[in-house]
């Protein structure tokens, strides 16, 4: 017992005392140290920055004792009020610390740890604020800490922790954890000690203190043991060599022509970069019942891949229904995962995870993980790995999804604009036929007119010599005035020349009317082929070729061969005058059509057409007779046009929208990657221009469905498929997708919308693209740091026979449309560099394209600004919609 209160008294008197404070402070220097450089070998790995933290928590607990300490022996404060309670309090703190760096199970789980060490920490601080209060008027009354009842308070929370902790190390051991079980042990023998024998000093722990010089020196061998030998991470964050890779099966599955086959091809190296066994995807099947399709498994089971219900599989339709990832852990399987285990070929319990791939709010298709053969339950990092997988399957598969539906739409645009412009151009030929044919009768009638108007000239110099004869029969009928029946034979005749004059006016003023009619036939025509011209000149890909003209007399023999005609016959105008027209061109088919339709077996019997190939290329001809009547023909024309291949409008954009979407995909799919922060920490200045990367894609994006509708308008076609529609949904849809853009401007979007709104039967992805045109406008054109306002709510008409209606209005903070601009909003302009009409923010055809799709809904679309205010873009669409699907045509 000498021997004991001797040590005893070594750590309690001086200068004893404070060689008990600096053992321990050299010891956790020596702790810190060993961390410092484990940490600057691995990195973060291995629990390295956890194990230098701890050992400056426990290092900071010794400086702080020392420093109190200092300031009790100067005089400062008293030593009895300030040490018992303090010291307690720090000793205490050494077994959270401890236990945080070194057990297995706190390393496992470090949110869990983190909690383990705050809670324990913060609840030990106010225990100790709320003693060190009360602990002075005690000691005042004399009485010693050792007796006091916050003493045994802080020994049982103390033996509490350090018991809990060896508990833990019992139930989750590790190998080479020896030392830490026998400090944990050392902790716990001093603190029972200390509280179950008498007290051996006043007011300080002298069996807490022998503990302490024990436990920290095996701690710090701990930390050399595994500085030595560190223990590697349990799952370590992907490669970016990894993450790359998946972009790439990403891009494979999008590009594809058969989706199932590269799933299948893809399922082993996402197996191998997820460290699982078993990988599988299903999709929705078409059926009566709601199921999931396994179009692909690994490992191959070399026989059917099952059709699973989801009324059968309550896993899958959890995860089709919550839209969340469903586990199922392979210590508590439930009989429902073992059962789809089982029906994908695996008869061995094991953790199964279920996570959907999500197109927006829709489950397009479900991944399946797994290790049938009971490895060890996934981590939080699997998880998260499996979680940007299925982003990225989900995000290749909707772009595959996208890529179809543009060229199936691109199909059927190319065949539109085809049939189109042939009946543009059948209807440029009509026209020319016939403003030929038309000059031809004005020709003819200007003929006639001329001598009507020299037969006119000598008409009126007879009636001017009728007349002074007829004046001079006058006077003799007045000299001879007494021979009555000579007087009226002259009368007969007088009357009988002013009727003759009168006859002949108006025979030429009936030419004359005649006249006028065909010059004004003649200017209506020429308008009408120069209107057409104009018409076909704007179908986008559609050109006027020239045309050549060859012209027969009544026999067939050709008298007249313009430039264009002799190049495309390829003979001299000397060649061609003189020889019969079968005989221009030596394709049989030439022949025959002008020989039936100089014997007038044609349809009509007037006009014949062909298409005929001379020296390589292809010639469309038309043939007509002229003055073809009762009588025999004057003559025939043909009119030739060489038929060159032009780049079909539609298949220019088809190809580009291909092209574009490849690049596009890629470089979204690494932005998101990058801001994820999924291949290292971005800093602000990265991160913003990322932020703008992304935004200009997404208006990249916009510019290529502009093409696309532009070119669905110009074809005259727009297809509406009618549906009950979220008009809420709609709006929240198109300002996440603009959100980058709104971000980049410092711009905020306020939705008041009534708080009950009726779905509206609509096309979605009509609505969808006139609300993002419209927010697009307000967010080019809105001033930084303002808010755009987006309105909706329903009105009902004066009329009762009128259906309600939705009004939708987006207000920007713009500089306002002038007055004289406002007609030209919804006009198609286009500039490059910057907006047609101030106030505007579109450089492009989006207001045409939104007014077109409201318009084809049956609505109104209408704009009201204010100078220096800004502008509200309002458009209505009645409730009932516009009907069935339909095709509307322009």
């Amino acid at each position: 017992m000498s021997v004991l209160q001797e040590l005893l008294n070594l750590v309690l008197t001086p200068p004893g005392d404070l060689y008990y404070h600096l053992a321990l402070l050299f010891t956790l220097q020596i702790l810190l140290a060993v961390a410092w450089g484990h940490r600057m070998r691995t990195g973060r790995e291995g629990g390295a920055t956890r194990l230098l933290s701890a050992a400056t928590g426990l290092l900071l607990t010794r400086v702080i004792l020392i420093f109190a300490s200092a300031a009790a022996g100067s005089g400062v404060v008293a030593s009895a009020k300030l040490l018992p309670p303090l010291e307690r309090f720090l000793d205490l703190c050494l077994i959270p610390l401890s236990a945080w760096a070194f057990l297995p199970i706190l390393r496992q789980h470090p949110r869990a740890g983190l909690g383990f060490l705050g809670g324990t920490l913060l609840a030990a601080t106010l225990v100790y604020a709320y003693f060190a209060v009360g602990w002075p008027p005690a000691e005042a009354a004399g009485i010693a800490y050792n007796t006091y009842w916050q003493a045994q308070v802080w020994e049982s929370g103390s033996l509490l922790l350090a018991a809990l902790a060896l508990l833990a190390l019992l139930i989750w051991p590790r190998p080479g954890l020896g030392l830490l079980a026998a400090a944990l042990v050392t902790w716990l023998v001093g603190h029972l000690a200390q509280l179950l024998l008498p007290p051996l000093a006043p007011h300080l722990a002298p069996l807490t203190r022998l503990s302490n010089l024990t436990a920290l020196p095996l701690l710090a061998a701990l930390a050399f043991q595994e500085a030595l030998h560190p223990t590697p991470a349990p799952s370590p964050a992907p490669r970016p060599d990894g993450a790359i890779r998946l972009l790439e099966l990403a891009q494979r599955i999008q590009q594809a022509s058969d989706v199932e086959a590269a799933l299948a091809a893809a399922l082993p190296e996402i197996a191998h970069h997820m460290g699982v066994e078993m990988v599988a995807i299903g999709l929705p099947a078409v059926g009566a019942s709601p199921a999931v399709r396994i179009v692909a498994l690994h490992p191959d089971p070399h026989t059917s891949l099952p059709t699973l219900p989801l009324e059968r599989q309550p896993l899958l339709s959890a995860a089709v229904h919550t839209r969340h990832p469903q586990y199922m852990d392979a210590a508590n399987p439930v009989p429902e995962g073992m059962a789809l285990l089982r029906r994908l070929g695996f008869h061995q319990p094991g953790p199964l995870l279920v996570e959907p791939l999500m197109n927006g709010e829709d489950v397009q298709a479900l991944l399946l993980l797994g290790n049938p053969s009971g490895k060890p339950p996934f981590t939080e990092d699997q998880m998260r790995q499996a979680h940007t997988v299925a982003s990225l399957i989900a995000s290749a598969l909707a772009s595959a999804s996208y890529r179809r539906t543009v060229e199936r739409k691109a199909e059927r645009l190319t065949a539109a604009l085809r049939e189109q412009e042939a009946e543009r151009a059948e209807r440029l030929t009509t026209l020319q036929e016939e403003l030929e044919r038309v000059q031809q009768e004005a020709q003819e009638f200007a003929r006639q007119l001329t001598a009507m108007e020299e037969e006119a000239t000598r008409q009126r110099k007879r009636a001017d010599e009728l007349a002074e004869l007829l004046r001079i029969r006058e006077e003799q009928v007045r000299e001879a005035a007494t021979s009555s029946a000579q007087a009226a034979a002259y009368e007969e005749e007088i009357q009988e020349l002013a009727r003759t004059r009168e006859a002949l006016e108006k025979e030429l003023e009936e030419w004359k009317r005649q006249v006028r009619e065909l010059e004004k036939r003649e200017a209506q025509l020429q308008k009408e082929l120069q209107a057409s011209r104009e018409q076909a000149v704007s179908v986008p890909g559609a050109a006027v070729e020239p045309s050549g003209t060859i012209v027969a007399d009544e026999r067939g023999h050709i008298v007249l061969a313009d430039r264009i005609a002799r190049r495309l016959v390829g003979r001299t105008e000397a060649e061609l005058l003189g020889l019969p027209l079968h005989a221009a061109f030596s394709d049989p088919s030439w022949a025959q059509t002008v020989s039936e339709l100089m014997a007038g077996q044609t349809p009509d019997g007037l006009t014949a057409a062909v298409t005929l190939q001379q020296d390589g290329q292809r010639i469309r001809a038309k043939l007509a007779r002229l003055a073809a009547g009762a009588q025999a023909p004057s003559g025939y024309v043909a009119v030739l046009r060489e038929e060159t291949g032009q780049d079909d409008r539609a298949e220019i954009v088809a190809s580009l929208t291909n092209e574009l979407r490849t690049p596009m995909t890629s470089i979204v799919g690494y932005t998101d990657l990058l801001l994820g922060e999924s291949v290292g920490i971005l800093g602000e200045t990265q991160r913003k221009f990322l932020q703008r990367v992304k935004a200009n894609v997404e208006r990249l994006s916009g510019l290529i469905n502009d093409l696309i509708e532009v070119t669905a308008i110009d074809a005259g076609r727009i297809e509406l498929t009618p549906e009950p529609v979220d008009i809420v949904t709609v709006i929240e849809g198109a300002i996440m997708g603009l959100s980058a853009q709104f971000r980049e401007r410092d711009l905020s979007v306020r939705l008041d919308m009534a708080l009950e709104l009726p779905p509206i039967r609509a096309d979605r992805d009509s609505l969808y693209q006139i609300i993002l045109h419209l927010l697009s406008n307000a967010c080019q054109c809105s001033r930084p740091g303002t808010e755009v306002i987006v309105t909706g709510h329903l009105e009902e008409p004066q009329d009762p026979a009128v259906p309600p209606y939705l009004r939708i209005s987006v207000t920007d903070t713009g500089g306002g449309i002038a007055p004289e601009d406002q007609p030209r909003v919804f006009q198609r302009l286009y500039r490059a560099d910057n907006p047609l009409i101030a106030g505007l923010g579109e450089t492009g055809v989006g207001m045409s394209i939104a007014k077109t799709l409201v318009e084809a809904h049956g609505g109104r679309i209408w704009v009201e600004s204010e100078m220096g205010a800004g502008s509200t873009f309002n458009f209505i669409l009645p409730v009932t919609g516009p009907g069935p699907a339909r095709k509307e045509r322009k």
